[in-house]
């Protein structure tokens, strides 16, 4: 049989948990046949348990890795069997520390790694103050914990403050026993007051002990009472605490088995203070690793558990009317409120034995669940994710730093994904159904939406999320990220402050909004701005900036704004720069009139894979405007309107880099007419499958280059130059 962990505590010192340990200890060890050790998470380092036993050079925790090193804890339990000085009735007492200043060396990890060795030999007795780190950290490491009261209201009002922390916390109450210490004492409240107490904290009392008058006496003499009157009715009553521990069952614990690190099994990295350890006690101290993260194991009925617990709670929150609102931040109370409900069904659900671990990762998915987008929302916290797409209930992606990965999260099932996007699309007006089964959408956060459900979608509802840093990258981000080089990006800004009419152009995902928003922040601020999206996503820098955002039609297919009918609307609206988040139809031709009649410096973004299929789409969705320009008339109006493109490219190691620069210098005839300013040449793609190459400029400068000496701007011609070029001049 396995052994065991059993903790003994209280609301505050003095309620008699130490003698019932004690006692307890001692009579489970005669009656097993087995040998305990107790030991003490005394923060005081005080010494009764071993006198109490009479024990003489008890070592401690602190004594044995002093000696034998921190690497002993992956053996402990074998060095240790035979050596803790045991009494004689087979009760041994390791403390944590026999200096205060000792006990700073110590730590969840060291402790964790040393009692789940001690547990392979010996049956282990927890004795712990009401001292927050240590009770605490020994709830989560427990088969069972004694809770010890003393029936009077300082007791039991400290009591119900650490219960609501329990709760809080997510701890299961049924690894918890109340046991009503010395309940006859004068001026103790009666036993039916105490057990109506205990009941509205959800738990039933197992044990009221009585005032015994032998006890004050014997623990001062430091003698134990079972071994000096074992018929007496306190010892009697001891039995029922007895029958509980040896009836017990004790849980299974991941116990890490490594040998320079032990994980924290049940979380108490965030209940104890990382200390540095001083040189003299651990070899390996200045490279101390942290602890990792365990990953919670889920029983094969947790589903089946969540959706029970689902339908419960929704029910209780019609009942208690409480309002779930759309935006998110205003339901943080809500949140307290739901994960006290939670945590109160699933202490009544016993047929499901939950580790604290699964309750907190329960509770979070529920809560998840009915107040935000179920699996998504971790995703959604992660501020590296920058993309989602659901494709089915067990196919979700994400793209991080350039990469699609597939995520571990899932959806119970197809209605559950609809759902969610209904909970997103609602607060913005939309609807999603069968008559309108396609919605794009933008969250409050900025992130663009995309939704399609069937019969549109022949396999199942498909989601997608776009989502934007909070804080636009700068030039200096994009750098050193190794999207473009210096040269380019002075280029790029001394076109801007030109008033150069700028396209930017790239592939799904290649980062031209982000690349807008950092072209953007080159404009003046005295200059009035005013922009055109499908969906609004560039965050722009300046004051005097106006956002405009196309309408869908409604259900009955009247109301819509096209992004053509912004761009005709926003001439009358005095712009200095007209930036279109993305040209995609017959807006094409208003924006083209409109740099070429005095709204220069105006910047757009385009699908296209390079910058010769940019004039291409251009020319292609002027002609869906509908106007019969004849093609030359058409080319003459892109060739004068257009000055520079910057083209994109996402690569496949996920990097995304400025691939050419571009600038439209005229027409022959019916040929628009480019120059290449800048490129990236890609060289290799090493065994890691990262691309390898480098920006150069080609060796000319733009056509315009006197323009800039026009406006006074001093613009070295070197910046425009190849290596080789400079290296012939400086030769």
């Amino acid at each position: 049989m396995a052994n065991k962990i059993i903790t003994f505590t209280g609301p505050k010192e003095g309620v008699g948990k130490t003698s019932i340990a004690l006692n307890a200890a001692v009579a489970y060890a005669h009656l097993e046949n087995k040998n305990v050790i107790i030991i003490p998470m005394d923060h005081l380092i005080r010494y009764e348990h071993d006198k109490m036993l009479a024990i003489q050079n008890t070592p401690s925790v602190v004594d044995i890795l002093r000696v034998l090193g921190r690497d002993s804890i992956s053996s402990a339990g074998m060095l240790l069997k035979g050596k803790i000085p045991f009494s004689q009735w087979g009760v041994g007492v390791l403390p944590l520390a026999k200096k205060r200043q000792d006990l700073l060396k110590l730590s969840p990890d060291i402790i964790n790694g040393l009692l789940s060795r001690l547990s392979q030999n010996f049956d282990i007795f927890i004795d712990v103050d009401p001292y927050y780190p240590m009770q605490f950290f020994s709830f989560d490491i427990s088969d069972l914990i004694f809770w010890v009261t003393n029936a009077n209201a300082n007791s039991l009002n400290a009591t119900a403050n650490v219960f609501r922390d329990i709760n809080e916390m997510h701890f299961p109450l049924s690894r918890f026993e109340a046991v009503v210490n010395l309940y006859d004492m004068p001026g103790s409240l009666p036993p039916r007051d105490v057990e109506k107490f205990f009941k509205q904290l959800g738990k039933e009392i197992l044990a009221f002990m009585p005032w015994e008058d032998e006890l004050p006496a014997l623990f001062n003499q430091n003698r134990i009472l079972i071994t000096e009157n074992p018929d007496c009715q306190w010892i009697k009553i001891l039995k029922i605490i007895l029958t509980r521990i040896i009836e017990l069952q004790p849980l299974e614990k991941s116990w890490s088995s490594s040998m320079s690190q032990v994980e924290f099994t049940h979380g108490s990295d965030l209940l104890w203070k990382q200390v540095e350890r001083s040189s003299d006690f651990f070899v390996d101290t200045p490279n101390q690793p942290q602890a990792k993260k365990v990953n919670v194991e889920l029983p094969p009925w947790w589903e089946e558990l969540k959706m029970k617990v689902h339908s419960d709670v929704v029910s209780l929150l019609e009942t208690e009317r409480i309002k779930v609102s759309d935006d998110p931040t205003q339901n943080q109370e809500v949140r307290k409120r739901v994960d006290s409900i939670i945590n109160s069904l699933l202490q009544k659900e016993n047929q499901y034995p939950l580790t604290r671990d699964q309750r907190t990762r329960f509770i979070s998915e529920l809560i998840d669940e009915i107040l935000g987008l179920g699996p998504l929302e971790e995703l959604m916290r992660d501020a590296a994710v920058t993309e989602i797409m659901v494709n089915s209930p067990d196919k979700i992606y994400i793209e991080r730093a350039g990469k699609l990965v597939k995520t571990k999260y899932r959806f119970r099932d197809d209605d559950q994904i609809i759902q969610v996007i209904k909970r997103i699309v609602a607060p913005l007006g939309r609807r999603i159904d069968e008559s309108v089964p396609l919605v794009d959408a933008r969250l409050k956060d900025g992130s663009r939406v995309n939704a399609i459900i069937p019969p549109l979608a022949v396999s199942g509802p498909t989601l997608t999320i776009r989502r934007f840093s909070q804080k636009p990258f700068t030039d200096k981000d994009l750098v050193s990220k190794g999207s473009l080089s210096t040269d380019m990006v002075d280029f790029i800004k001394l076109c801007v402050l030109l008033r150069k009419d700028v396209i930017i152009s790239g592939g799904t995902g290649t980062g031209k909004t982000t690349f807008l928003n950092m072209c953007s922040s080159y404009i003046p601020e005295d200059e009035r701005i005013i922009t055109v999206e499908d969906t609004a996503e560039l965050k722009l820098q300046q004051d005097h900036w106006v956002r405009l955002e196309s309408r869908p039609p409604n259900i009955e297919g009247k109301g819509e704004v096209t992004i053509r009918d912004l761009v005709k609307n926003c001439l009358r609206m005095r712009p200095d720069r007209i930036i279109v988040g993305e040209v995609r139809g017959s807006e094409a031709l208003d924006m083209l009139q409109a740099m070429n009649t005095g709204h220069e410096g105006s910047l757009a973004t385009i699908h296209a894979n390079s910058a010769r299929d940019a004039l291409t789409r251009l020319e292609t969705m002027c002609l869906m405007a509908g106007a019969e320009l004849p093609i030359w008339a058409l080319r003459e109006m892109i060739a004068s309107a257009v000055h520079v493109i910057v083209q994109l490219t996402r690569f496949s190691d996920g990097t995304r880099k400025v691939t050419s620069i571009t600038e439209i210098t005229g027409r022959d005839e019916n040929k628009i007419l480019t120059h290449e300013i800048y490129k990236y040449v890609q060289t290799s793609v090493d065994e890691n499958g990262v691309v390898h190459g480098y920006f150069t400029a080609t060796g000319e400068p733009p056509k315009f280059y006197p323009d800039f000496k026009t406006h006074g701007m001093d613009v070295p011609i070197e910046m425009f130059w190849t290596e080789e070029q400079k290296k012939q001049r400086s030769q």
